[in-house]
């Protein structure tokens, strides 16, 4: 889809008033090595209904400014620790020199923006400069904005809203708080304060002392992990991204398949996509080795959940990431039904409170933990990116603006609610692939829907 993007200048968008200057603690989860990189969203929005006068950028920076009264960590900057014992450690220096904002302008409706094929979903048509500060991988983590964003103008009256945040001050959760409060200043400039009050809170899941590992954590790799990152730029040349929906009734028909027990959507879904995704990779990835070791993890959030308890209006990491682990020949060659009682038995063993005690306390004695570079599905259907309404109502897409975030772009799939261009719901999951096997993986999916299970 061609069309224009004039993209101006980047500024440094500051507090509104003072702010602490102070040093702010990381807890070990955030902190840790595999979240060090950048989640990217988006949001368009229709005009809004009866005006043409309003600009969505004058008044989302000035909301913004606002909005970093209260979360003034994400206008400073993360630094290296300088205490001794503490050597590697990141800490948020909040010190307000500002988030980056730029404005631009496109000579395109949000009509014909909806007309790319199967509708308005990512991968977006020149995503690159509708945000051009997007950061893949782990680059710019350090003496570097938190928050980069940019508002672009549409000829029709509607915008785009796209920004990448930091995962180690923000997660998603933290992240929709955050641009919630931008929206309640937007619609109303005169408010005092945001509807939720944010708290750091980040000593509450300090390590102990001394620290007690009790469980195995074999979602981290302890082996040397230095290439990651020239690992994670050489697979981006050769990456596309791809989206692939599936519809209530596709869920269904999975959950049909698993006939001896109750199963949630995800564990279905999820075991659908790790299945297709393997006997797509399985010959150029995995050598067509039957006996290989495979592995999916998935991240739980316990802020709700887990003791001790949490406080209203934290936006800190709170993740746990149980590992499934079994061999090339239990997954492809059993049926989905053996996949999903494996991520059942694994959410299951970790509900428990030490569980992620005993997360921060492991991040606290391997310094360099990083999660194995294999399958990484995210939850996000519970996120309503949508609902957030600026003065424009609700997003005609909002949420995940790409897959591949990480340090490994090319291992992590998101999935979250999703209603295509007939007006079918379901989920749609974002993953990253070579060009030559993205044809492939949408077979493999619809083959899995269909109950097929030989290799």
């Amino acid at each position: 889809m061609e069309f224009s993007i004039c993209v101006r200048e980047a500024e440094l968008v500051r507090a509104a008033g003072p702010t602490p200057q102070e040093i702010k603690y990381l807890s070990n989860i955030d902190d840790q090595m595999s979240l060090r990189h950048h989640i990217p969203f988006v949001h368009f929005f229709a005009p809004k209904p009866g005006s043409t006068t309003k600009d969505p950028c004058g008044l989302i920076k000035m909301a913004l400014s606002r909005t970093l009264m209260y979360y003034y960590p994400l206008s400073g900057r993360l630094r290296s620790s300088s205490s001794s014992g503490n050597e590697g450690k990141l800490v948020v220096d909040c010190c307000d020199e500002g988030v980056m904002f730029r404005e631009a302008d496109a000579d395109i409706t949000l009509e014909k923006l909806m007309m790319v094929e199967g509708g308005l979903k990512p991968p977006f048509p020149q995503w690159e400069r509708l945000l051009v500060d997007d950061l893949w991988g782990n680059d710019l983590i350090i003496d570097s904005p938190l928050l980069r964003i940019q508002v672009t103008r549409l000829s029709c009256g509607g915008f785009v809203l796209a920004y990448t945040l930091n995962h180690c001050a923000c997660d998603t959760n933290g992240a929709l708080q955050f641009i919630k409060t931008i929206a309640e200043f937007c619609c109303d400039p005169h408010r005092k304060a945001p509807s939720i009050v944010p708290s750091w809170g980040r000593e509450i899941l300090k390590p102990r002392s001394p620290p007690i590992i009790s469980f195995r954590h074999l979602e981290y790799n302890l082996n040397d992990l230095a290439d990651h990152e020239t690992q994670a730029k050489s697979d981006l040349k050769n990456l596309v991204q791809t989206s692939v929906f599936l519809s209530n009734d596709d869920i269904l028909a999975l959950k049909r398949q698993v006939t001896d027990r109750k199963c949630v959507s995800f564990d279905v879904i999820a075991s659908c996509l790790w299945r297709a995704r393997t006997r797509t990779l399985f010959k150029t990835i995995y050598n067509n080795d039957m006996s290989c070791t495979m592995r999916l993890l998935f991240p739980i959030d316990t802020r709700f959940q887990f003791k001790p308890d949490l406080p209203k209006g934290f936006y800190g990491s709170t993740m746990v990431v149980p590992s499934v682990i079994t061999t090339g020949s239990e997954l492809l060659e059993k049926p989905l039904c053996h996949a999903v009682s494996l991520i059942s038995k694994a959410k299951s063993e970790v509900v428990r409170d030490e569980y992620r005690a005993s997360v921060v306390d492991f991040l606290d004695v391997n310094k360099g933990g990083e999660f194995w570079d294999e399958m990484f599905v995210t939850d996000m259907r519970w996120f309503k990116f949508a609902e957030v309404d600026f003065g424009w109502g609700k997003g005609v897409y909002a949420g995940p603006a790409r897959a591949g975030v990480g340090p490994v772009p090319w291992t992590v799939t998101s999935m979250f609610y999703h209603k295509n261009v007939n007006g079918a719901e379901g989920v749609l999951a974002l993953i990253s692939l070579p060009s030559s096997l993205v044809k492939k993986f949408h077979n493999e999916v619809r083959r899995e829907i269909r109950g097929f299970s030989a290799l």
